[in-house]
C-alpha cells in the first residue's frame, strides 16, 4: 500500500506551467523533425516494405504529426478545456493530457497513410497504429515528465530556501496607516484573489478573524488602487500583502507563500519569482 500511496502522491504533485505558444511551436517542430529522421533511418512499421519514395512518406508522417500537435495544443485543448488552471495542473493530469495527444497523433497518422498512401481506410487496422504510438510514446512521456518535475521542484525549493534565509531589510514604501481599499485598511489585507469578474479580498477583521469580501473588480484595478503599498502581484489570479508573508516554499510551478493568520497558501508563478527573489 505504501508504494500505491507514494504513486498517488506523485501523480498529485503540481506540474510546471504550460509552455508559451512559441515554445509549443518549437517543441512541435523539433519532435516532427526527429520523427522524420527516426522513420527514415530505422524504417519501422512496414516502411521498409513500401516501394514508394520512402523519404517523402517519412516527410509526410512528420508533417502530419506537426499539424496534429498544433491542432491538439491550440484548438482541441482549448475548445474542450483539457488543461485546467496552473494551480490545478498536476503530474497525473499532464500524463493523461499527453496520452490524449498520442491518441490524436495516431489518428492523424493513420488517416494520412491509409488515405494518401493506400487510398482506402480500414478501421480494423487502426488499433495497430494506436498501439505503436502508445508503446513508443508512453515511456518517454513518463520519464521526461518526471525529470522535468524533479528539476523544477529542486529549482524553486532552492530559491525558497534562499528567500527564507535572507535577512529582512527595510524598504521605502508609502505608509499604509491611512490607506484602504474597499473600506478595508491595507494593513489588514492578506491576499486578493481573482474569480472571473470579481475579486475576493482575504483580510483580518476587527475581531482578529480571517474574513473574505467579494468586490466586482479586476486584479489590475486593485493593484492600481494600492500602488506604492505592500500589495504585490504574485500570479495572474493573486495579489498578496508582502507584510503578511511569514515563510516561502517551492514546488514545480513556482513558489508558495505562507501568510500570518491565514491557512491559504498563495502561489507565485514563474513570471513573478524574480520579484520576490531579488527584493
Amino acid at each position: 500500500m505504501e508504494i500505491l500511496d507514494n504513486l498517488i502522491q506523485l501523480l498529485k504533485k503540481p506540474f510546471p506551467e504550460e509552455e508559451s505558444g512559441l515554445d509549443t511551436l518549437k517543441t512541435s517542430t523539433l519532435f516532427s523533425l526527429f520523427l522524420i529522421y527516426f522513420l527514415y533511418t530505422f524504417e519501422p512499421f512496414g516502411i521498409s516494405e513500401l516501394e514508394a519514395n520512402k523519404f517523402l512518406i517519412c516527410l509526410g508522417f512528420g508533417l502530419a504529426t506537426f499539424v496534429g500537435l498544433l491542432t491538439y495544443e491550440f484548438l482541441i485543448s482549448r475548445v474542450f478545456k483539457l488543461k485546467g488552471g496552473q494551480i490545478k495542473w498536476t503530474f497525473g493530469k499532464w500524463i493523461l493530457y499527453n496520452l490524449g495527444l498520442l491518441f490524436f497523433i495516431s489518428l492523424v497518422n493513420f488517416l494520412y497513410i491509409r488515405v494518401l498512401i493506400f487510398g482506402y481506410i480500414d478501421w480494423r487496422l487502426y488499433k495497430y497504429m494506436l498501439y505503436s504510438h502508445v508503446t513508443i510514446g508512453i515511456f518517454p512521456i513518463i520519464v521526461l515528465g518526471r525529470l522535468a518535475l524533479m528539476k523544477q521542484e529542486k529549482k524553486y525549493q532552492k530559491i525558497a530556501a534562499e528567500i527564507n534565509q535572507q535577512k529582512a531589510t527595510p524598504t521605502e514604501i508609502i505608509s499604509t496607516n491611512d490607506l484602504s481599499i474597499c473600506n478595508i485598511p491595507i494593513g489588514q489585507i492578506k491576499y486578493i484573489e481573482a474569480l472571473q469578474n470579481y475579486a475576493i479580498i482575504g483580510f483580518i477583521n476587527a475581531e482578529g478573524q480571517l474574513n473574505k469580501q467579494t468586490e466586482r473588480a479586476t486584479l489590475k484595478s486593485m493593484l492600481t488602487m494600492t500602488k506604492g503599498s505592500s500589495i504585490q502581484r504574485t500570479h495572474r489570479s493573486f495579489l498578496v500583502n508582502r507584510d503578511a508573508i511569514i515563510a516561502t516554499s517551492g514546488n514545480a510551478q513556482g513558489l508558495l507563500l505562507t501568510l500570518s493568520d491565514c491557512d491559504k497558501q498563495i502561489p507565485v508563478s514563474r513570471t513573478y519569482v524574480p520579484v520576490f527573489r531579488n527584493d
